[in-house]
């Protein structure tokens, strides 16, 4: 089986409300040559980890991502992996 990580410093937790359900991001910042700065959002799924995510935390989140429309689309698939920040 295939599984596909994000891994990297969480540049911010957002936090999005719509008809009283509340969705929870982690937002990555991602370069490139081809595209310069990019923001990766992906969506958490898991409530514990919820809990624990905070601004400038290195983690790993396993993924599944769909494409809509030319747009990728990042979900959480499994729990997140938190890690020490190398210096």
């Amino acid at each position: 089986m295939t599984q596909i990580l994000i891994n990297g410093k969480i540049i911010t937790v957002l936090e999005k409300v719509y008809e009283d359900k509340k969705t929870v991001y982690a937002q990555f910042l991602m370069e490139s040559e081809a595209k310069g700065m990019e923001i990766i959002k992906v969506k958490i799924v898991n409530e514990a980890d919820i809990q624990k995510l905070e601004k400038d935390l290195v983690v790993s989140i396993p993924v599944s991502i769909v494409g809509v429309n030319g747009n990728l689309y990042y979900s959480q698939s499994d729990n997140i992996r938190f890690h020490k920040e190398v210096k």
